[in-house]
């Protein structure tokens, strides 16, 4: 493609970005242009996120680079929420074969990863009720890096890699660790809504087994793991990510949960 061509198209896609794109600036720019601005991510994120009404205010802003391409990062704090977050905004070498660059950020991505991990006290309250435990964040990071494996079939995976990590012991059952995954369902996907799960492309849960007494957390023993899916995955949808396809419906499924998580309850608390 000519160098005429590209500029002419460079052209026209910018001219249709700024009118399309509102206050907000255009994806494409030039190679040497600014990435998406502080007020930029403001406005994207309390978008995408309306039905969790955040009100962000701007922390700091710092410059990471500036050649090749240009790469901020934004601090904000969400007052209505109660947290803090950061994203980072840069300009990239564009998908569409033309030149100049392309503005990404993963402003949605970090404020529901933040959004989520903030729910963390909210749930450890919930888990108590049933007399669990729940992994802090920071605690799950540990875990995750710990890099201990677990059997599973023919194939080794890891042990640790939920996002939340759920801790049963020998008096809990299989219905009480399935009314917790539902109230974090409903938690997560407030009136249905997945935007947040989606940001992250779904939340993983995991149960393990961990007797009254035992603080090391790295000796759990692996019960079950959930997926908690986006807009267009439900209940139903979360249940078979652990116990694999059904055609039978969610009531039938949850008996089925209640009865697998009961027995491997037993089996760890007897060694098998």
């Amino acid at each position: 493609m000519s160098l005429f061509v590209k500029s002419v198209l460079l052209i026209i896609v910018c001219v249709c970005s700024v009118v399309l794109g509102g206050c907000t600036s255009s994806r494409l720019t030039l190679f040497d242009g600014d990435p998406y601005t502080a007020d930029d991510i403001k406005s994207m994120v309390e978008e995408h996120f309306e039905a969790y009404h955040p009100r962000l205010v701007l922390q700091s802003s710092k410059v990471i680079t500036t050649k090749p391409y240009k790469r901020n990062e934004y601090t904000f704090f969400d007052e209505n929420n109660g947290f803090v977050f950061s994203a980072r905004a840069s300009v990239e070498v564009p998908q569409l074969p033309i030149p100049g660059g392309q503005r990404v950020t993963t402003a949605n991505m970090r404020y529901a990863e933040a959004y989520l991990n903030h729910m963390n006290g909210n749930i450890a309250g919930l888990a108590a009720t049933y007399g669990f435990h729940i992994a802090t964040p920071e605690e799950s990071e540990a875990l995750f890096k710990s890099q201990i494996m677990r059997q599973e079939g023919t194939s080794t995976v890891p042990l640790f890699e939920a996002d939340d990590m759920i801790f049963l012991n020998q008096t809990s059952t299989g219905a009480n660790a399935l009314a917790l995954l539902r109230q974090m369902y409903d938690l997560y996907k407030p009136n249905g809504d997945g935007v947040l799960v989606s940001s992250v492309h779904g939340r993983k849960i995991g149960f393990y087994y961990l007797p009254n007494g035992e603080t090391d957390k790295r000796k759990a023993l692996y019960i079950e793991k959930f997926r908690i899916g986006g807009d267009k995955e439900e209940w139903r949808d979360t249940l078979m990510s652990g116990i694999g396809y059904s055609d039978e419906n969610a009531e039938h499924i949850e008996r089925k949960l209640v009865a697998l998580i009961d027995r491997k309850i037993q089996q760890a608390v007897s060694g098998e």
